[in-house]
């Protein structure tokens, strides 16, 4: 970052008598500018801000895995607006900073920006308010030439270049940042009344009122049906006017380009006689054969080729006309229902002929209703009069929104008959029978009309205003980092009037007609995406982007260039309720080999994930083992470790179940590795993810202190911990995994049930050489006999310095549940050595040490600890620990708790 020496900045911190938090930051160059917050001593203890403390109400809130103000959304530092595709966190180094920064302040501390005067994104004399409105024309599009151009955007920060000698070859794998998630979040710091207010737009309040006539008995009752019949009848009337005037136009185009083609083939055959003498004719008629068939093909393929682009310039010209008559007919009906309001109120102050103001909807779509299910009689209603003929849109209308109450439940019917609707398909009922449904809509059957153009006629005959946006999509076939341009990936979709707040529908992509089988026969069936109904503005800029800025309804509009530094994000992402942790752009550029992606998730869910090489030389295997992903808290975590430099794609995909078989495409990315931190680290084992499973909560079992499924062993026992109920049985595996020959092998005795209380269990676990390991724990209730042991945890280790002992724990059998080891912990005792033995056995009433054909005594002490001292003996075998729990001296009672390996001095197993 580049310097300016007349830039001065200031930034105070203090704190008021009450222990308010108070935060100033002034920067002077031409003019000042000067940003203030202020953060409450405590939080409001619901839904507070993560910034001020207070309290943030729906309709003012923004949520990245933890709530702020709209007005609060802002870079902690610089006060820069933010929005959900432009604001960074700060996780480099294990840092657990939950502010929010802009570009330029993302990982910088708070002494620093003074000190080394960065150029800010900011004006001088412009309030962040308004300096910040992007608008961008259409037309002006910025390219990508040739292969995909990286960006720094989103990287992830850098580590230290080199790796020094006799490094482990795991070490560069813990670049994935393990964090234990006990640390306490860094300062939290929040909006005042000092900074500018967040305000709604004066003409948004006029959007707000609403007209007279709403519902479906309004319409009925005031007549606007009716009205609309005969209006639609002059409406047909003159759509048959300009069909015949088109296809007088297209006859006599295909005339004028028949007689163009006639007079130049009849001048080339002219030209060719002229050529060619009498007399080599008559020696070599053949020829003059060849030569005509020669005038003929040629002729043949100059007209097709001028046949396609006279039929492609026709039909745009008719779609340009269709589209302006929609325009119109659309305009003309609802200044027909605003006569029915006036008529009805003559004192309202809003008609169906205000089109309310473009702005940002003042709500999400949460807001509007929770769960589509409130509209499953809607939605069933809409897929039954797919199968009807309406002999007119108002009578389609007419039944479609028989029993509305609202601009919502229209939209929503209209919506969802529209999708349900195959267009494509033909039947013989449409010639039979000229006005019916199929004959009604045979401009979209034909491609002249669009569904989006059939969706806006229908909103328009139910009395709302829909609008059609033209664009840019990343639709099929793009990919992070591709070029967009031209006609290329050039869609549209609609805007829709709720309430007086735009919100966007797109039919087209909501729509999928599904083949499958019913009753062993083949069935097509009607599946629709609920995210592209009402999409929230700031989830839709992800696929799609305006040629007008206005109609992105975003406070901050996104420039061009930075919608294509958005990563490729599809439905499904949303739908399942994900989050980026941070702002990941297109591309990620890492320099050491590792790039990490952390989402964030309602519950946990299904992931896969897919890593291709941009290069498609370079084989698939050498990919294999390279993505790790691991659950922390409400996290996924997505750790992508490359095997050589160069560019890859990356792909997530969810589903909503854990297990789920079939997941869809949540996000891509396109990584771009630059250089590796040393050689390339070893292929991850192959297990599917790291940490908790759904079964954990079920069983009510919290992990205590390992909270990071991820944990990086450096030659100490590492003790694991669980907090659960005494009816929870327990068993683990413990297992090392070869990355050379891809074999997992068990190391049951390098991990120890150390403690099994009425609480919990501890676990201690040793490696005993470098590599990877998998413990995972299984669980069940007890009280539930036919409950069979699940998986609850798994944990992955990767040991960069094998344990200093190096030695084996005690082996355990099933009746050591409930008991606790305090010594010894090593599972090989040395021959003629005395060892010190202290066990907590409860319930128990005698507890002996077993060596060979002795047994010892321990002695009871406080509460439930059994102590003694005892020498190992002069010979190798088994130490063998037993405890009686009842009072009788039958020897056959005796239940076996552990056993210890006596062995010779150097046999220690490793």
């Amino acid at each position: 970052m580049s310097e300016d020496p007349e830039l001065s900045i200031q930034v105070h911190e203090g704190h008021g008598d009450d222990g308010t938090y108070k935060y100033s930051f002034c920067y002077e160059r031409a003019t000042l500018y000067e940003y203030k917050y202020e953060r409450l001593p405590n939080p409001d203890p619901v839904d507070p801000c993560h910034r001020c403390y207070k309290r943030v109400f729906p309709d003012q809130q923004v949520s990245v895995g933890i709530l702020f103000h709209k007005q609060c959304f802002r870079c902690r530092i610089c006060g820069l607006p933010l929005t959900a595709q432009t604001f960074y966190r700060n996780d480099a180094n294990g840092s657990f900073d939950k502010e929010i920064y802009c570009k330029t302040h993302v990982g910088k501390l708070i002494s620093q920006v003074s000190r080394d005067r960065d150029i800010l994104d900011i004006e001088s004399g412009i309030p962040p308010e308004d300096k910040y409105v992007i608008q961008i024309k259409g037309k002006h599009k910025p390219a990508l030439q040739g292969a995909p151009v990286p960006s720094p955007r989103g990287s992830p920060k850098p580590s230290p270049r080199g790796t020094p000698k006799n490094q482990s070859p795991y070490s560069s794998m813990t670049n994935v940042t393990p964090r234990s998630m006990n640390g306490t979040p860094a300062s939290y710091l929040t909006m005042s009344p000092y900074s500018p207010e967040y305000s709604t737009m004066s003409a948004g309040i006029l959007g707000k009122v609403k007209p007279v006539l709403q519902s479906y008995d309004d319409f009925a009752n005031s007549g606007v049906f009716d009205a609309e019949s005969t209006l639609e009848q002059r409406h047909h009337e003159e759509e048959m006017r300009l069909q015949r005037f088109l296809s007088e136009e297209r006859e006599k185009e295909l005339r004028r380009l028949d007689d163009t083609i006639a007079f130049e083939k009849e001048k080339a055959a002219s030209d060719l006689l002229n050529s060619l003498d009498q007399l080599s004719i008559q020696q070599n008629p053949a020829m003059l054969v060849v030569e005509r068939d020669r005038i003929e093909e040629h002729f043949g393929r100059i007209r097709d080729e001028k046949l396609k682009t006279v039929m492609d310039k026709i039909g745009t010209e008719e779609k340009g006309r269709a589209s302006k008559m929609l325009e119109r007919h659309g305009q003309e009906i609802m200044l027909l229902i605003a006569e029915k309001d006036r008529e009805v109120d003559r004192s309202a102050l809003y008609d169906h002929s205000m089109r309310p103001p473009i702005v940002p909807p003042d709500t999400k779509k949460s807001a509007l209703y929770k769960t589509p299910s409130i509209f499953e009689s809607l939605d069933q209603r809409a897929i039954e009069l797919t199968t009807r003929d309406y002999p007119s849109f108002t009578e389609l209308v007419r039944d479609l929104t028989r029993g509305c109450t609202n601009e919502l439940e229209k939209a929503r019917v209209i919506f969802r008959w529209v999708i349900a609707k195959d267009l494509n398909k033909h039947d013989v009922k449409e010639i039979i029978r000229p006005n019916s449904s199929g004959s009604l809509l045979k401009g979209v059957k034909s491609g002249k009309e669009t569904y989006h153009q059939l969706f806006k006629k229908l909103c328009n005959y139910a009395g709302l205003h829909c609008e059609i946006v033209l664009g840019y999509s990343k639709g099929a076939g793009y990919k992070p980092g591709m070029r967009v341009d031209g006609n290329a990936f050039r869609n549209s979709w609609t805007a829709v009037a709720i309430d007086g707040d735009w919100r966007l529908v797109n039919c087209t992509w909501a729509a999928r007609h599904v083949t499958g089988l019913r009753d062993e026969l083949p069935k097509i069936f009607h599946k629709y995406d609920e995210f592209y109904f009402l999409t929230d503005p700031e989830d839709y800029i992800y696929q799609h982007y305006p040629d007008d800025p206005v109609w992105q309804l975003l406070d901050i509009p996104l420039p061009f260039s930075e919608f294509l530094n958005l990563p490729v994000v599809k439905s499904p992402f949303f739908n399942y309720g994900l989050r980026f942790y941070s702002n990941y752009g297109a591309t990620l550029t890492t320099d050491n080999g590792v790039i990490e992606i952390r989402l964030i998730c309602p519950k946990i869910m299904g992931f896969g994930s897919l890593l291709e090489s941009y290069d498609k030389s370079v084989d698939s295997r050498l990919l294999e083992g390279r993505l790790l992903l691991r659950l922390v808290k409400n996290e996924s975590i997505f750790t992508v470790n490359l095997p050589k430099t160069g560019l890859y794609y990356f792909s997530i995909y969810t589903g909503d179940y854990w297990q789920s078989d079939c997941l869809e495409s949540a996000c891509s990315f396109l990584v771009n590795c630059t250089r590796l931190a040393g050689a390339p680290s070893p292929p991850y084992p192959p297990v599917p993810f790291y940490g908790p499973t759904p079964i954990l909560e079920d069983l009510k079992i919290v992990a205590e202190n390992q909270l990071d499924p991820l944990i990086v062993f450096n030659g100490d026992t590492v003790e694991i911990k669980f907090k659960m109920a005494k009816e929870i049985k327990v068993t683990h595996t413990f297992q090392i995994f070869d990355s050379d020959d891809g074999s997992i092998t068990d190391f049951d005795r390098f991990v120890f049930l150390r403690s099994r209380s009425d609480v919990g269990a501890s676990y201690l676990v040793r490696c005993p050489r470098e590599g990877q390991y998998i413990f995972s724990l299984y669980a069940a209730n007890s009280l539930n006999e036919s409950q069979s042991l699940d998986c609850v945890y798994r944990y992955l280790i990767i040991c960069q310095e094998p344990s200093s002992s190096g030695t084996v724990f005690p082996k355990t059998y099933h009746r050591w549940q409930r008991c606790t080891l305090y010594e010894p912990v090593s599972g090989d005792l040395m021959t003629d050595r005395r060892y010190n033995f202290k066990v907590d056995v409860p319930q128990a009433v005698e507890v002996f040490v077993v060596i060979g054909e002795i047994w010892f005594h321990l002695k009871r002490k406080t509460g439930f600890t059994w102590e003694g001292s005892l020498n190992s003996g002069k010979s190798a075998g088994t130490a063998k620990i037993y405890a009686r729990f009842t009072a009788e001296r039958d020897a056959s009672i005796f239940a076996h708790l552990l056993d210890y390996e006596v062995v010779e001095e150097g046999e220690t197993e490793i």
